[in-house]
């Protein structure tokens, strides 16, 4: 966030905070994945802080983040700027999960097979929640056959593995 905010003199926090009919500054290309990670951990102290109501009520702000990182380079990453984008609207109130779908959808299509992430994540944020045990265990064993030694990959596996062997905890 530091690198974003000398970037946008200082305003890139409080320009998250106007209404959403505000329209965002533009992000260059170049800070796509500066803010990809900047949302993507801002997202993660919010899951770890659901006790928080001042960490939670984050959330619209990291959403804002992420998609504006979207909006300028939507296939970055492989697609990780659009299953961010996808788990973030899948876990806010009110959210589409037709829209996250979509998104999950982009982000595959986008990894072209690259991205455990975008599967592990649709079947966090999709598969679960529903009660649909079959896709979640398909989306999972899809997740461990991803090819690559790229951390993320090598971290998604992991946590693939990990939700599949706990499935009977989890339905």
């Amino acid at each position: 966030m530091a690198a974003l905010e000398q970037h946008h003199g200082g305003n890139l926090l409080k320009s998250l905070q106007q209404p959403a009919a505000q329209p965002l500054p533009p992000l260059p290309p170049e800070q796509v994945g500066v803010a990809y990670w900047a949302a993507a951990s801002w997202g993660a102290y919010i899951a770890l802080s659901k006790d928080s109501p001042e960490a939670v009520a984050d959330l619209p702000l990291a959403l804002r983040l992420a998609e504006r990182a979207w909006a300028t380079q939507p296939a970055h990453g492989d697609g990780a700027v659009a299953a961010l984008l996808g788990t973030l609207e899948a876990s806010r109130p009110g959210g589409s999960a037709r829209r996250a779908e979509a998104l999950f959808d982009q982000a595959l299509a986008a990894g072209k097979g690259r991205n455990a992430g975008a599967l592990v994540g649709k079947a966090e944020a999709l598969a679960l929640p529903s009660g649909d045990r079959p896709a979640f265990e398909a989306l999972l064993r899809q997740a461990l056959a991803v090819p690559g030694q790229s951390l993320g990959n090598q971290v998604m596996r992991q946590r693939a593995q990990w939700l599949l062997d706990t499935a009977d905890d989890l339905f």
